[in-house]
């Protein structure tokens, strides 16, 4: 019933919405705005959200499927800022905390919400009008852009990445790989811990040592493919073990010991300090930190 009473009071703001110049209020509840219908790659990084509509009484039948689909259009696009906002752009901050703090974040979101596109759409056998829409998490236009430009606004990252640090002096000297072939990737086994996806992550030992970050990652290629992989579920985890993943064919697995969080989130992972320099010394004969080659299973 909230479903269906909040679509017809989408029809009646569709007309309101669409002659103040197509515009999106201040805290981007009220969008009704020229959409296209994309053919989404299947392996494409995508933030989706449905929308519903039911046609009103009385009207034409060409009319009424008409002011529903507008009205799903209206209540998807909505239901799309809600999932955007709640976006981590790090541990410390969300989509919705860095539009209050500016502007020019507010006005990229809206545009962001401007370019979505319909992915499917269809009538729902009670007769209301579905419509899922999408924006892009990585990539050209997406979301992605939107928080690393805040990130670099900040200096935490850019296109001239920090290196890695190095392992402890002492862990160097008793060191023996356990294998002569070099891992060709990392993937941290966080499963069973709480941990929230984020565009900022990063891989910290129980001393507070930051192994592995944004710092560390071209903020062009985060754009594209974010700072790490995640994966999730047991499918997906067997997958990135078995070489399917971008922490290669042959990835070094570690096991978290925990996930941590500067504020609220948990959105970084714990290692211990020996699997840390472990990491760090494996890295300085690989450098797949170099390489970006990280992988969170969640």
């Amino acid at each position: 019933m909230k479903k269906i009473t909040r679509t017809l009071l989408a029809l009646s703001l569709i007309g309101s919405v669409y002659s103040a110049n197509l515009a999106i209020s201040d805290d981007l509840n009220a969008v009704l705005l020229p959409v296209a219908t994309a053919a989404v790659q299947d392996n494409a990084q995508r933030i989706t959200a449905d929308g519903y509509g039911v046609a009103p009484a009385g009207l034409p039948m060409g009319q009424a499927k008409a002011m529903a689909r507008r009205a799903a259009i209206l209540d998807a696009q909505r239901n799309l800022v809600g999932e955007i906002k709640g976006t981590q752009i790090d541990s410390e901050t969300t989509v919705e905390m860095a539009m209050v703090q500016s502007d020019t974040i507010k006005s990229k979101i809206s545009g962001l919400i401007q370019g979505a596109h319909i992915i499917s759409e269809n009538i729902e056998p009670d007769g209301s009008y579905k419509v899922t829409m999408s924006v892009p998490a990585y990539g050209v236009g997406s979301l992605a852009e939107v928080a690393y430009e805040k990130l670099a606004s900040e200096g935490k990252i850019s296109n001239n990445p920090e290196p890695a640090p190095k392992p402890a002096p002492e862990f160097v000297q008793t060191y023996t790989p356990s294998s002569p072939s070099t891992y060709s990737g990392l993937i941290i086994n966080a499963q069973g811990y709480e941990l929230v996806t984020t565009y900022s992550p990063r891989i910290c030992d129980t001393n507070g040592r930051v192994i592995y970050g944004a710092k560390n990652v071209n903020a062009s290629y985060a754009i594209s493919h974010g700072v790490v992989e995640y994966t999730t579920g047991a499918a997906m985890a067997a997958a990135a073990n078995a070489g399917n993943s971008r922490a290669g064919a042959n990835p070094l697995i570690i096991k978290a010991v925990g996930t941590t969080s500067k504020i609220v989130n948990k959105c970084d992972v714990v290692v211990s300090v020996e699997d840390g320099n472990k990491i760090l010394m494996e890295n300085t004969r690989s450098s797949f930190l170099s390489q970006y080659a990280v992988v969170f299973q969640r």
